[in-house]
């Protein structure tokens, strides 16, 4: 590895945010969120509280959909228990640069609904999203209309559906969302 002195050798590429279950199943969230580039994920680093990186061989990387978002749950080979995986709260997961890269550039959601129209249960027009916020619970629409900017959380109680072919978006209960 052929690395300036003062180039990182390594990137962060997702955060553990929590142990899952019994057996140190971690919760992470993943800068990118492809299971098929996650898939190809064997071996990754953490840091101790020492700030020093060491490998950790992931025996496995479970992905759950709930709703619009994955959910990524991984299994370290040398992490066998819940107050071990506890201990890696909070901590970063990271690749050597070189492979982060590609890690993270390889992800490029298809689906995004940036720019669509958006319409309400009744077809008629609301406004344009012009931005996508993700966070942990969901991510929400932006959406630019008639009157003001309108946050939508992206969930089926809001969004009905998405037409990629006219580049729509059809949602409903907005009502419920104006003047917050």
């Amino acid at each position: 590895m052929n690395q300036d002195a003062n180039t990182n050798p390594f990137t962060q590429i997702g955060l553990i945010a929590r142990s899952h279950g019994l057996k140190g199943e971690l919760k992470v969230l993943f800068e990118n969120e492809d299971p098929i580039a996650l898939e190809e994920l064997n071996m990754v680093y953490l840091r101790n509280e020492r700030g020093d990186y060491f490998p950790a061989r992931v025996r496995e990387i479970r992905c759950q959909e709930k709703g619009n978002k994955f959910s990524f749950f991984v299994q370290f080979e040398h992490i066998a228990d819940r107050a071990s995986a506890e201990a890696l709260r909070n901590r970063g997961i990271f690749l050597e640069t070189e492979k982060a890269e590609e890690f993270l550039t390889a992800y490029e959601p298809e689906d995004s609904v940036l720019n669509y129209d958006v319409y309400d249960s009744n077809n008629q027009h609301f406004g344009i999203i012009t931005d996508i916020l993700e966070n942990l619970a969901q991510d929400t629409l932006v959406i630019a209309g008639k009157s003001g900017t309108i946050l939508v959380p992206f969930v089926d109680q809001f969004v009905v559906s998405i037409d990629d072919e006219n580049e729509a978006v059809i949602c409903q209960n907005l009502d419920l969302l104006e003047g917050l």
